[in-house]
Order: C-alpha cells, then sequence, then structure tokens
C-alpha cells in the first residue's frame, strides 16, 4: 500500500503568490539540467524531482527514449519537455517529425490559469544570433506562401538510386537502361540537379548506339527524367544540401499533417534521417519522431523502417544521439526497436495486450511493478505513469510529467 500513498502524495506544488509570474527568456545551453516532473520509486517512497540531463550522453553513450500513452495523454507534452530541455542544455541540433500541425509550437506558452494551476516556471525560448524564432517549420508540399514556413524538398544529390528505385516503385535496375542510370548515379556530382543527370547519363548511352534496343532504353530513360522533373517533394533544379533546410541552432519541424499517403511519409523520415546522419556525423544531436509504429512496424520491409532500426541501434550509440519516439502501439513497434529503448514512459491507462511485448523484451524490469500501479491508481490522471531507465532497470517510477512551459 505503499505505492498508494505515494501516488496520492504525487501532486505538483503551486506558487504561493499567484498575482505575478514573471516570463524568464531562456538561451541556449545556458543551464545543465531541466526539471521536467516528478517521481518516486521503491527506494526513494518520498517526492522528488524528475531532471532531463543531456549532458550526461556524449559521443558513445546516446540515449533512445521510448514514450508509450494512449492519445491526449501527454506524449507530446513530454516530448515538448524534452526538446525544451535539449535546447535549454545544449547547441545541438534538433530535428523533430510531427503528425499534426501546431503540436510542436515553441513560439506559445501555457495560459496563466494553466501556469497556476500546475506551478510551473514561465519561460520563453531565445532564438540564436540572427533568427526571430527559435524554431523552423519545414514543409513537404507546401499549399500556402503566406505561412511563415519552409518548403522541404528532398535534393537530388542526397538521394541513392536504390531509394529511388524503391520511391517509384519500378525496378528501373532490371532493365538495361536500369543499369546505365544506376552506373551513372554513383558519382555524386552526375546528379547534384536534373541538367547534371542528363548530360552524365547521355554520355553514358553514347557508348550503347550500336545495340538493338537503343531505342528502348533511350525511352526508359526518358521516363525516369520525367518522373523526377514531376515529383513535387524532389528538388531536381537547384543545388541544394541537407544544410539548406536543418538550421544547427533552430528547433527544426517536420511537418507532416499536409501528406495523407503513409509511403510518402515514410520516404519523407527515412530521406531526413539520411540527410542528417551525413550532416551531423560523430556529432551529438536530438531525433524526435511522433507515431513511430507507422515508420518502424512489426511486418514490412522498407527503407524508413530499416533507418529507425539503424537509429536505435548504431547511430544513436555511436554518434552520441538522442533518439525520442513516441507511439500509442507498442505492440506493433518493431521489437528490435524496443529491446534498445535505454528510458521508457508508460503513461496513462495502455491496455494491457499491447504492453505485452514491452513488459517481456523491454530493458526495464516492468513485470509486476505495472500490475500494482493499475491496482492502486484508479483514475490516472494526464502525464502521470511509470518511468524506468536502463541505468537502474530493476527500480522503476512512478512518474508525473508537467506541463510544457513552452509549446
Amino acid at each position: 500500500m505503499l505505492l498508494k500513498y505515494n501516488t496520492a502524495r504525487l501532486q505538483l506544488p503551486k506558487r504561493r503568490d499567484d498575482r505575478y509570474i514573471p516570463l524568464r527568456l531562456v538561451y541556449r545551453g545556458c543551464e545543465n539540467a531541466v526539471k521536467i516532473g516528478y517521481k518516486i520509486g521503491h527506494r526513494t517512497p518520498w517526492m522528488q524531482p524528475h531532471y532531463f540531463n543531456p549532458s550526461a550522453y556524449s559521443v558513445e553513450k546516446g540515449k533512445v527514449i521510448l514514450v508509450v500513452a494512449g492519445k491526449g495523454i501527454g506524449k507530446t507534452n513530454l516530448m515538448r519537455n524534452i526538446i525544451q530541455a535539449y535546447y535549454r542544455t545544449t547547441k545541438n541540433p534538433i530535428v523533430a517529425f510531427q503528425e499534426k500541425r501546431g503540436d510542436l509550437d515553441f513560439n506559445r506558452s501555457p495560459s496563466l490559469n494553466q501556469i497556476r494551476e500546475a506551478g510551473i516556471e514561465r519561460i520563453r525560448l531565445a532564438p540564436p544570433d540572427g533568427c526571430a524564432s527559435p524554431q523552423r517549420y519545414l514543409v513537404p508540399l507546401k499549399e500556402s506562401e503566406s505561412r511563415e514556413e519552409i518548403e522541404l524538398k528532398i535534393p537530388l544529390a542526397e538521394l541513392d538510386y536504390s531509394t529511388i528505385a524503391e520511391y517509384f516503385g519500378k525496378r528501373m535496375s532490371s532493365t538495361v537502361a536500369g543499369l546505365v542510370l544506376e552506373r551513372v548515379w554513383q558519382s555524386r556530382d552526375n546528379h547534384i540537379t536534373i541538367q547534371d543527370l542528363v548530360d552524365a547519363v547521355e554520355n553514358e548511352l553514347y557508348r550503347f548506339q550500336d545495340d538493338p534496343y537503343f531505342n528502348t532504353m533511350v525511352l526508359h530513360v526518358k521516363r525516369f527524367i520525367e518522373l523526377l522533373r514531376m515529383d513535387q517533394l524532389l528538388e531536381v533544379n537547384k543545388a541544394k544540401t541537407v544544410h539548406g533546410y536543418i538550421h544547427p541552432e533552430q528547433i527544426n519541424i517536420v511537418d507532416l499533417s499536409d501528406l495523407g499517403d503513409i509511403d510518402i511519409k515514410r520516404f519523407v523520415v527515412a530521406q531526413m534521417l539520411k540527410m542528417v546522419e551525413r550532416a551531423y556525423k560523430r556529432q551529438e544531436c536530438f531525433i524526435g519522431i511522433t507515431e513511430s509504429h507507422i515508420y518502424a512496424p512489426e511486418t514490412g520491409e522498407f527503407e524508413a523502417k530499416r533507418e529507425i532500426i539503424r537509429l536505435v541501434t548504431v547511430l544513436a550509440r555511436s554518434y552520441g544521439w538522442t533518439v525520442f519516439l513516441e507511439t500509442q502501439s507498442p505492440d506493433a513497434l518493431e521489437r528490435i526497436v524496443v529491446e534498445n529503448a535505454d528510458e521508457i514512459y508508460v503513461l496513462g491507462y495502455v491496455q494491457r495486450s499491447k504492453l505485452t511485448r514491452l513488459v517481456r523484451t523491454a530493458s526495464v524490469k516492468f513485470e509486476g511493478f505495472i500490475d500494482i500501479f493499475y491496482k492502486v491508481v484508479d483514475n490516472i490522471p494526464k502525464g502521470m505513469g511509470v518511468y524506468g531507465s536502463a541505468v537502474d532497470p530493476m527500480n522503476p517510477y512512478v512518474v508525473r510529467i508537467q506541463l510544457s512551459p513552452v509549446g
């Protein structure tokens, strides 16, 4: 019954003076750790602050954070808390993928009533030098010019031939024309822009003029070039790189809300992860992915899934990346991803059937602890749940995440 007593006391403190709550400006890299909530554990039966401190994780010591919660329970609030904490404690690049427009908006702050009720500080993230905002939106398929967003197009130079062949859904490499394209694509200088690709292909096709299937090869190549020109997600006319989209000091938010096709979303996520890896190899950064079971499901084989598995098994460990994954369906998530999670949050009520794989394969011993938590707490408030870390896997905590002071 100790857990019942502790969880009943797990209430956020309120300010004594509600008449004046100052707005504090916070710059990048000015703090060592940021409080994101409160926790109670087996060894500490009293309430203690729960901190996020990325400075303790460097190259070869990256971490993977997995958050499991139902709709409207606090997954995105926790993501905003951790992103703003990462912003306040480091100067590393931040890239986050959002499914719903406006979820990750770090220019707004909670209302005064919410601040008084939650007892949190009221802050505003200071934008980097030369920037008007701490964040930037990258939007594929931009529709309106009035929105203050950057149109995201995947540069042609950043694409591998196998990726573009899979994206178009055609096995071009099975034809002689496909073999010619694949050979041309091996040199990055040959596909910086569409004109560079056309010139390189023409020089290569010149060698096959005496081939009886030469006209068919030319036809296949022309169709492939036209597909590249027509695609709205690809930047083929300008020589761009990842540095033209990802700002090293701002919070880079890739907005996928306008993309209705899951395959297109997976393509954008996979390519952005590849681009970030090329640009920030062995440099600490933050990667956040919402609804991660869409991009790394248990079944199926595609580029986004392979990139996320590489992200949690290799890149986070080797490069010192902080990887944040949230999901409503842990049972649908790739097993390797669950096994490699260093910190796990289970917020609110989640069906036991969905938690079966998580409990069995996670690096934290949740057996029994979640059962006691569900029996004791009848009405679990928003943002409250169970937290465990691979650093201390035998001692999970009851945790309450506070309202994010920004976003």
